[in-house]
């Protein structure tokens, strides 16, 4: 890390309140970044995005963003409540929403492929905050539009800053982004019985959920969806 960090911050907008309403708050972006990620995201539809939606939104995208295959993630008070891996977009939503169809109401969903508009139909069934997807058909947004409030974010890229910074009282605490990913070969087994190739690939998948799970985490999961989520 350098000896020496200077963050330059640009307003892009001012929120309605903070994470209470008697809490002023804004949206920044890096100056010295292209904008990327959340903070540069195309609002395609809806009411204003709030503080919380934009936290929930951002860690909903990090995590929909670890898979290479079709993926769903939902997201509640910045914690997953389901997330799935299937062939087709449209399964792998209906799968993330089974994991925790309660904590699903209210939520944020990412997707990391195009929104068509069979999924669109089952994101409008329920009561979705945020939808985040890299693109939206225009048949998937003319049923998605019928929620007044629904926001829709076409997202472009993740951020390109590889440090993540939180501030402390006094000072502002610096670390590496978490990109650490390890395979199945790489894996050194201490048991007598060695785990089936289904098994690892369960490992793997929850492997990549459970590291965006706050504090104390559990995930309990198959090869290709969460089936329990513990936090705290």
């Amino acid at each position: 890390l350098p000896p020496l960090d200077i963050l330059s911050l640009e307003k892009v907008k001012d929120l309605r309140y903070g994470e209470n309403p008697h809490q002023r708050a804004a949206l920044y972006a890096r100056v010295s970044l292209p904008r990327s990620g959340v903070a540069g995201a195309d609002v395609l539809h809806g009411k204003e995005l709030s503080y919380n939606n934009l936290l929930d939104s951002d860690a909903a995208w990090d995590l929909v963003c670890e898979f290479d295959q079709t993926a769903a993630a939902i997201i509640k008070h910045m914690n997953p409540c389901g997330v799935a891996q299937a062939g087709t977009l449209h399964e792998a939503y209906l799968l993330a929403r089974e994991c925790d169809p309660v904590s699903a109401f209210g939520s944020v969903v990412a997707l990391n492929r195009k929104v068509e508009h069979d999924i669109a139909a089952e994101i409008a069934s329920t009561f979705v905050e945020v939808v985040l997807a890299p693109d939206y058909s225009d048949q998937a947004l003319e049923i998605l539009k019928t929620k007044k409030n629904l926001r829709l974010l076409r997202m472009s890229s993740q951020p390109s800053s590889q440090q993540e910074h939180r501030e402390i009282s006094g000072g502002i605490l610096v670390q590496e982004k978490d990109l650490f990913h390890v395979g199945a070969d790489q894996l050194k087994v201490v048991t007598r019985r060695v785990p089936t190739a289904e098994e690892l690939e369960a490992l793997m998948f929850g492997w990549r959920v459970v590291k965006h799970v706050k504090s104390n985490a559990i995930v309990l999961s198959n090869a290709s969806r969460t089936l329990g989520i513990g936090a705290g």
